[in-house]
């Protein structure tokens, strides 16, 4: 095989993941494996590009718009893509010559659309290089939205609804947060090892862990090498797992010896954390729509050494495939959402989501909230929980449920007797409490932005 040069990895991607509903990480994966000549500075810059320019492609686009005399719709999909490439190496890549951009741009339009192409390609970054300083970007004082959708790359729509909700100065704020690379974070897997020991060894492995200062398995690696070189991933002494999403279960607070059921489960995270925090005592209902989406469940609970999981194939907006007046302590519905808390690690989702999937996700939620209720034993804990921060895929569709569910109360988070609440006065967990809900929000708690409500059945 032909050895790819980085760029020219990074534009297939880019090309495929306008058909493939495939996460970055996993194209990216896959081109680790399949190109064995990258080298680890290969890798590291491969990965720069792809990521790059999913989180900063909307201010791209603008400049390709400004300096093309073809409209924007009308360019060539693969073209937009190699100046994509083009404009980010020039714009947020100090260390990359112009002139290497430039040329590297054009030999790649060249390959794929011949002269015209690359003719086109180096006009318009040249264009750019020339008249750079000179560029003028839509003004904050006469239009807002648009300032805040161009400069800082974000959908039209999301900045507008953004500024409804939170005002200009928080809306900026999210929007800066979430265009920062996210840090690693790893949820030790007690079953195997301790906080500590883990942090002891992946020190003797020339990493830099800290603990976090929330989440009592969670480590934060600093300057981490790419995923496929960390240590110990493969024997299951932690997965990678962000802080705020740790934090779920210390709400669901399960106990060794329930039965807890795990609807929308794959793949595995929460599931597996459930059964480190039951000691692996007890049973667990893993239920998910797909039997590949088992497999992962199945798959990482070989890896992590989790015993207690029963997994089920089923909706969970229908009635479940399990014995019937079966009924679990505690209930997990970590519904499917937007996912819009997400975006420092999925940059992507600003361009694959909109606000009509807003709407659709809220009813499935109600759907999935009110069917499960049902299998709730008397007395047993139903906790919802969501990666997003909007009001319409959180709190709407809980108030909603409890209005029309009176067997259940909220049970305010800060009040819930677990290890993340037993310092539940010290000031530094006051932000994540709001109205009895558990929030996060990236800008205050450089985590990602998460939703959960805790229902008590009564």
């Amino acid at each position: 095989m032909r050895k790819k040069s980085p760029r020219a990895i990074s534009l297939d991607l880019l090309n495929q993941m306008k058909e493939a509903d495939r996460h970055p990480d996993q194209l990216l994966t896959d081109s680790f494996k399949r190109y064995r000549h990258l080298t680890p500075l290969d890798r590291a810059f491969l990965t720069e590009l792809t990521y790059g320019v999913l989180r900063w492609r909307g201010r791209l686009d603008w400049l390709i718009s400004h300096f093309s005399k073809i409209p924007f719709g009308k360019i060539d999909s693969e073209i937009v893509n190699i100046l994509r490439l083009g404009f980010y190496q020039i714009v947020f890549l100090s260390r990359t010559p112009p002139s290497a951009a430039v040329n590297e741009s054009v030999e790649l339009a060249k390959r794929i659309r011949g002269k015209g192409g690359a003719g086109f390609v180096n006009a318009i970054l040249r264009s750019f290089l020339r008249l750079k300083d000179k560029t003028p970007y839509p003004d904050i004082k006469e239009d807002p939205a648009l300032h805040i959708s161009v400069v800082q790359s974000y959908p039209i729509w999301l900045v507008r609804k953004w500024l409804e909700e939170m005002g200009e100065e928080e809306t900026l704020k999210i929007c800066v947060i979430n265009n920062q690379i996210s840090p690693l974070i790893l949820r030790t897997n007690t079953l195997k090892i301790d906080r500590e020991n883990l942090i002891e060894r992946l020190r003797e492995n020339g990493l830099n862990p800290f603990p976090t200062p929330f989440s009592e398995e969670g480590i934060l690696v600093i300057a981490p090498p790419p995923i496929s070189e960390l240590p110990f991933l493969k024997k299951g002494l932690y997965i990678i797992q962000d802080e705020a999403s740790q934090l779920v279960i210390s709400i669901l607070d399960p106990k060794p010896g329930e039965r807890i059921l795990d609807a929308c489960a794959a793949p595995g995270g929460k599931t597996t954390h459930i059964a480190q925090r039951m000691s692996n005592i007890g049973e667990i209902y893993a239920l998910d729509l797909t039997m590949e989406k088992l497999g992962l469940i199945k798959e990482m609970c070989r890896r992590l050494g989790v015993e207690s999981v029963k997994t089920i194939k089923g909706d969970a907006t229908k009635t479940l495939p399990i014995p019937q007046g079966l009924e679990f302590d505690r209930v997990l519905a970590d519904v499917p959402c937007s996912g819009f808390g997400t975006i420092r690690r999925n940059p992507d989702l600003k361009w694959r989501k909109g606000e009509e999937d807003i709407r659709r996700l809220s009813d499935l939620q109600s759907s999935i909230l009110r069917n499960l209720s049902f299998y709730v034993k008397k007395g047993g804990i139903l906790v919802y929980s969501t990666c997003t921060v909007f009001h319409e895929e959180n709190e709407d569709v809980v108030e909603k449920f409890l209005d029309e569910h009176r067997e259940f109360r909220l049970d305010p988070v800060d009040k819930v007797a677990s290890p993340l609440i037993a310092d539940a006065k010290s000031e530094k967990y006051h932000s994540f409490f709001q109205k009895g809900y558990f929030k996060t929000f990236p800008p205050k708690n450089q985590m990602d932005g998460f939703f959960v409500a805790r229902l008590l059945k009564t």
